[in-house]
């Protein structure tokens, strides 16, 4: 894939702080890329700088190899899908959708209607193009959001957020119908998030931001399995600090007796155990002193509180973080 959009040492000063700090990274065409991160670690203030919302104090932002950084936003192809969605509460699904394309000079109406006919069936709104933004479900005022941006064949969809005010349920069926159209439409999507679920199941690579700075970039597969910072471990799932070494509680294994594989094992006593459906976790104090989860299927949960056992893995399921990042024996 080549590259559509390239960050070069991006960096965003306000009076008060340092939003953005030598951020780089590349996004591919045709790739659905996540920035992920907590509350105020920058993300948003990259999004905006991208979109012309911010100017940068220093570093460069490269859409098809050409520099961006002092254009206008409606001087760059690239469009915005905000966490509310911004939809214009007087005009119809539809009239919100040829909105954009309205504004664009010389484009016939015939043609105008044909891009937005083929965006409501796309998006599954055909029906549903003459109704009022407050006469439709939230996932459905996200799909128009989606449709009013991506009629407009931008080279970048930018999307702040936009899951955040769904409900639990109704974020899990937007979110995969997010990823179909993506592919469907093939256009590049840049999508910020704090919610680690979202990054790992939608995104072809992951940009972990802290403090106004990348952690890491690379694979979902591989920035769980090999993070490459505390930091990144620990946002992305959680860990069991034990002895040195990280382990993630899906990979800790219980046993009443002391596993003879040569497994790296310790004695440990049950303390509780919190029933999530699908697992159940059991939370252990280890015998120096520390705390360890252990994640068991539901069926498997045989154990009671104040129990005598063993936590132990296997070699290969630590993760490969530096011994010095650890705290030994903290949960």
């Amino acid at each position: 894939m080549d590259t559509v959009l390239e960050l070069r040492a991006l960096t965003k000063h306000f009076p008060t702080h340092r939003a953005v700090n030598g951020v780089a990274f590349v996004l591919r065409r045709g790739e659905f890329f996540s920035l992920l991160g907590p509350s105020g670690c920058g993300k948003t203030t990259t999004l905006r700088l991208i979109a012309g919302f911010e100017t940068p104090t220093s570093g460069e932002i490269l859409l098809n190899g050409r520099p961006v950084a002092n254009l206008k936003p409606y001087e760059r192809n690239v469009n915005t899908v905000f966490q509310n969605y911004a939809l214009f509460p007087h005009l119809t699904v539809a009239r919100n959708i040829r909105f954009g394309l309205e504004r664009r000079p010389r484009m016939p109406s015939a043609e105008i209607s044909a891009k937005v006919d083929r965006m409501l069936s796309m998006l599954q709104l055909s029906g549903k193009e003459d109704r009022m933004p407050n006469q439709i479900s939230g996932g459905e005022r996200q799909r128009v959001a989606l449709a009013r941006s991506l009629v407009l064949e931008p080279d970048v969809l930018l999307l702040d957020e936009p899951l955040s005010a769904l409900d639990p349920k109704l974020r899990k069926q937007v979110r995969a119908e997010l990823k179909s159209i993506q592919r469907r439409v093939g256009i590049a999507f840049l999508f910020v998030t704090h919610d680690q679920e979202e990054a790992l199941s939608l995104s072809d690579r992951i940009a972990v931001m802290n403090r106004g700075e990348l952690e890491q970039v690379g694979p979902p597969r591989e920035l769980y399995q090999r993070p490459a910072s505390r930091f990144v471990a620990e946002f992305l799932g959680d860990v069991n600090w034990i002895d040195g070494a990280a382990i993630r509680p899906e990979c800790v294994r219980i046993s009443r007796d002391r596993p003879v594989n040569g497994a790296c094992a310790f004695p440990a006593v049950v303390m509780s155990s919190t029933y999530l459906g699908d697992c159940v976790h059991i939370e252990m104090c280890l015998e120096s002193g520390g705390r360890c989860v252990a994640q068991v299927n539901e069926n498997e949960c045989r154990y009671e509180t104040g129990q005598r056992l063993y936590v132990w893995w296997r070699q290969q399921d630590q993760l490969p973080i530096a011994v010095e990042q650890s705290i030994s024996a903290d949960a």
